[in-house]
């Protein structure tokens, strides 16, 4: 009997030291929305325009200091930008999936930017969700602060993307899965 107390209370214990920590888990990121849903779809806003001469290559020279290499002339510019915000649906995945995830992004961005002339780059914040997984691939960037601050300006979704051509038009989108609307723009 003495046994199946000690058996019991082991049990007993091990479960409680398991869902305390899966509630570590979820209270982490509580209050993300990770739904697609009214608030997530409010949440995703598209700039368009165009850079006079001056203020591409403005913005060429920051890009060339921030990622510390040169940029081609004639070269379009991918920025792929992950921060920490109210809205992310891959908050809601395992680390398993969001690696997944991670490795689908770059070769997807790999892909559309050999078959169009772009340069890409993948840039994080110190406090995105996944830091774990981008600060082990030599293809992620830690964000000196400038991106965070002077590009991505708007802080309610957790992913976009800064896509200038040569021409100085430039598409900056908020929201997560999107590389179709990446091939719409350079179409």
């Amino acid at each position: 009997m003495n046994r199946l107390f000690k058996v019991g209370a082991y049990f007993i214990s091990i479960i409680l030291l398991v869902s305390c920590g899966t509630n570590k888990i979820v209270t982490e990121n509580k209050g993300v929305n990770t739904k697609l849903n009214s608030k997530y779809k409010k949440s995703r806003k598209t700039y368009y325009g165009s850079l006079n001469k001056t203020e591409y290559r403005e913005l060429m020279n920051k890009l060339e200091t921030e990622f510390k290499t040169t940029i081609p002339n004639g070269k379009s510019i991918l920025v792929n930008f992950t921060q920490k915000a109210p809205n992310c649906i891959s908050v809601q995945f395992s680390k398993k999936r969001n690696e997944l995830l991670t490795s689908n992004s770059i070769r997807i961005s790999w892909r559309i930017s050999s078959n169009n002339n772009v340069t890409d780059f993948f840039v994080y914040t110190k406090d995105s969700y996944h830091r774990d997984i981008f600060e082990k691939l030599s293809e992620f960037i830690l964000d000196s602060g400038f991106f965070h601050e002077n590009v991505f300006t708007e802080h309610e979704n957790c992913e976009g993307f800064l896509l200038v051509k040569p021409t100085g038009e430039f598409y900056k989108y908020y929201g997560e899965d999107y590389y179709s609307k990446i091939q719409e723009f350079l179409n």
